[in-house]
């Protein structure tokens, strides 16, 4: 502390402001810490000690030479502050220039990433939705059925298929997606939207010959028959009688729908056997259920021996 009011006292007499030394005195502290600047610190203010000494006696030759050591020594030191700072300086803008290159490399490369990864999406997306095979089919919608323009839920709706309604596929693409023709252009529509089976309301036909059709089909659950057993059952009595209750080969004497032989042996069923195609329907289903089990096996075996 003593040191340092003599300090404070030597400038004040050598007219320079104390907030100044305070300045300097913690550039000193704070940037000079080699032993060379050290000394030349411990020196200044021992020699402004001394100044204060020799001030008391009167000294002022003295004074004058001690002073003009002095300014040399402070403009010294100024010096090597002003560098210090300088260099302070030049350092922190540099910093900041290389944090700014490096923020905009990570930028650049953000960009750059952003960029190929769209590029990447899209020959993804691409190589997605080529067609990977080519075929020409009749197939089903299993539901209402969205078909777009491309092979992909970002594509455009064109319109809408009913359920059970029948398109024509012309191929798949990688990514499942079906091409289908639709007023002689070409559409896309999910796969899993597709069946290849015939739906009931597709094989059932209008009018008494589709009510027949209907009530043969109420009468499955019975016989642990699925709604596929309808197919075949049809195609077995379209052939033999074209679910005519009143067809009858002069022939043999087979009689109605099932083309019973005898004609009587429906009469189990109910007396109206001969003209009510309900009763011969009943008939018919458990004459396949008893010797066949299924349609399906009935019209294999009609297949094959034009009878059954």
């Amino acid at each position: 502390m003593l040191i340092y009011t003599k300090y404070s006292t030597a400038f004040v007499y050598l007219n320079i402001p104390i907030p100044f030394v305070y300045y300097i005195l913690f550039i000193f502290v704070f940037l000079n810490y080699s032993e060379r600047y050290y000394n030349l610190s411990t020196y200044v203010c021992f020699f402004l000690s001394e100044v204060i000494e020799i001030k008391h006696f009167n000294r002022a030759e003295e004074i004058k030479r001690r002073r003009r050591i002095l300014k040399r020594i402070i403009l010294a030191e100024l010096v090597l502050v002003v560098a210090a700072c300088y260099g302070v300086y030049l350092s922190y803008f540099r910093n900041v220039t290389i944090r700014t290159a490096a923020a905009t490399y990570a930028t650049v490369n953000e960009i750059n990433s952003d960029t190929l990864g769209k590029i990447a999406a899209g020959s993804y997306k691409k190589s997605q939705e080529r067609i990977v095979k080519e075929m020409d089919e009749l197939l089903w919608t299993k539901e209402e059925t969205v078909y777009r323009k491309g092979p992909d839920d970002s594509y455009k709706e064109a319109g809408t298929l009913e359920t059970d309604e029948m398109v024509q596929r012309t191929g798949v693409t990688k990514n499942e997606w079906s091409r289908v023709t639709i007023d002689d252009k070409d559409y896309y529509i999910v796969s899993d939207n597709l069946t290849d089976e015939t739906p009931i309301s597709a094989l059932i036909e209008g009018g008494q010959k589709g009510e027949y059709q209907k009530y043969a089909l109420s009468l499955f659950p019975d016989y642990g028959w699925s709604d596929k057993e309808l197919e075949p059952l049809i195609n077995l009595w379209n052939r033999e009688s074209h679910w005519n209750p009143s067809a009858h080969n002069r022939g043999s004497g087979a009689h109605g729908i099932p083309q019973a032989l005898p004609a009587g042996k429906m009469a189990s069923e109910g007396s109206d056997y001969y003209t009510n195609g309900n009763t011969q329907i009943r008939w018919g289903l458990k004459y396949i259920a008893g010797r066949y089990g299924s349609p399906s096996a009935a019209w294999n075996f009609f297949l094959s021996h034009n009878s059954y």
